[in-house]
């Protein structure tokens, strides 16, 4: 699956209360990146998510992509620029998965 690789294909799925799907993801690793989505990688997630889930309808409605810093050997960027004012950017697009335990890590920070 080396087109998988190649764009850091991982198919996660979601379903909201009201049906709709939100379903991701790739990555793209460089320095000079398009601001455009790829249609290609978006029919290769579906492609795969074909293999093991069933949906009454598949298509796509919407789409996005971020574009974001990244720190070696860090998940996220906290400044103290002055007093009381905090800086928090979560670094490179592990909000899903980070963004909570941060938020509490720095509530019980301060």
């Amino acid at each position: 699956m080396s087109e998988y690789n190649h764009w850091g294909i991982h198919v996660l799925v979601s379903q909201t209360a009201l049906g709709e799907i939100t379903l991701g993801d790739s990555h793209e690793y460089g320095l000079d990146l398009s601001p455009f989505d790829k249609d290609s990688i978006n029919h290769l997630i579906l492609n795969y998510l074909q293999g093991f889930a069933r949906f009454p309808i598949l298509n796509i409605a919407e789409t996005w992509h971020g574009i974001y810093a990244k720190l070696p050997g860090k998940t996220e960027f906290i400044a103290h620029p002055q007093q009381n004012t905090t800086i928090v950017n979560g670094l490179g697009g592990a909000g899903m998965t980070l963004s909570f335990g941060l938020a509490e890590e720095m509530i019980n920070r301060l």
